[in-house]
């Protein structure tokens, strides 16, 4: 597995003004002001665009599950940590404009062809990047799936998205997919590397290409100014548990290069970035980058956190909140100067 690497120097978007970037309140309203909140924001978008589909599905995927005042997927309850309400999926849309911002707009780094027909996007979420992906390429047949039905009722007409378990052998067929994307899944499979031999090779034609995107919940620091008894360092700890004892590493970003190597795939590439907490960084693109990730993990938090260390570590509601305060307050530290590793790896099936 590779070693992290300094800060991969991507270029970045330059259309914001530099007002914005001079002051970290203004910057901050302007990004909530621009990000869609809800699936139906996102729909205006599409509002002549036929409904995306669901496939035929039992009505019960509808009737989610509540648990301490947050919504989770009633369909396979219980295989997946995060939350579905409009809460969770404002965090999860910060977390795509921010990616966006981090790789200048570009939804994949993968040599991809300039016209795919066929491409997956697993764990689809809110449905962004699958939409954003098939408006890019109007002639790509894209297919999003997801175990909540919570993506936008309107999409371009060539996105469709599918209730299914990311687990479970899927109906789309062996050869079937040019490229294979993957984003935010850590603490979701329990083998990535026999995930990706027998789901992604399988999906694959040969040729094709998958890519994986990877935020580590690991906070680090260069200047130590994170200290080692951190409430962000506890959640690492915290999350390392979780995964040992439901069988799915939450380590998804740290393992990524060699799942998917190990796996079979060949051509195998890694980009490293450093995505910084807050605006502490003197790189003006990435404040806005920072501040988007801070937001975002603000966002996320309790959804996050709540179902992990409830059901499975055993805490109780109030200690989960006492907790999150704690790391709501070294977020928005401006002392710490911390950041994430970001890992992107693609690799492509052999040709037969």
């Amino acid at each position: 597995m590779s070693s992290p690497a300094p800060h991969d120097e991507a270029s970045y978007d330059e259309t914001l003004p530099d007002e914005a970037l001079l002051d970290e309140a203004t910057l901050e309203a302007s990004l909530d002001a621009s990000e869609p909140n809800t699936a139906e924001e996102v729909d205006s978008a599409y509002a002549e665009s036929q409904s995306a589909s669901i496939g035929s599905v039992d009505p019960s995927v509808w009737e989610y599950r509540n648990e301490n005042g947050r919504t989770y997927h009633a369909y396979k309850d219980g295989q997946y940590w995060a939350p579905n309400d409009d809460e969770q999926l404002k965090a999860e849309n910060i977390s795509h404009e921010m990616y966006l911002k981090l790789l200048d707009d570009k939804l994949y780094l993968a040599p991809i062809p300039e016209a795919p027909q066929r491409v997956l996007d697993v764990g689809c979420g809110s449905g962004l990047w699958a939409i954003d992906f098939a408006a890019q390429f109007p002639s790509a047949r894209v297919d999003g799936i997801d175990l909540s039905p919570v993506q936008p009722r309107m999409a371009p007409t060539n996105c469709e998205f599918f209730i299914d378990d990311i687990n479970e052998p899927s109906t789309f067929g062996e050869g079937v997919f040019d490229f294979v994307h993957l984003r935010g899944l850590t603490g979701c499979v329990p083998d990535w590397v026999k995930y990706h031999r027998d789901q992604t090779l399988h999906h694959l034609k040969p040729g094709g290409f998958v890519e994986q995107v990877e935020l580590s919940g690991r906070a680090s620091s260069d200047d130590q100014s994170l200290p080692k008894d951190s409430p962000l360092v506890k959640w690492w700890q915290l999350f390392t548990e979780i995964g040992e004892k439901t069988n799915k590493t939450f380590e998804a970003s740290e393992v990524l290069h060699y799942s998917i190597k190990a796996a079979g795939l060949v051509n195998v590439e890694e980009r490293i970035f450093k995505v910084p907490i807050g605006y502490w960084t003197k790189n003006k693109e990435l404040k806005v980058v920072g501040v988007l990730n801070r937001t975002f993990l603000l966002a996320g938090l309790e959804g996050f956190a709540l179902r992990g260390l409830t059901r499975i570590l055993g805490w109780s509601l109030d200690e989960v909140q006492a907790y999150l305060a704690k790391v709501r307050e070294a977020l928005e530290d401006p002392e710490i100067h911390s950041y994430l590793y970001l890992r992107i790896v693609y690799g492509q099936k052999p040709e037969v």
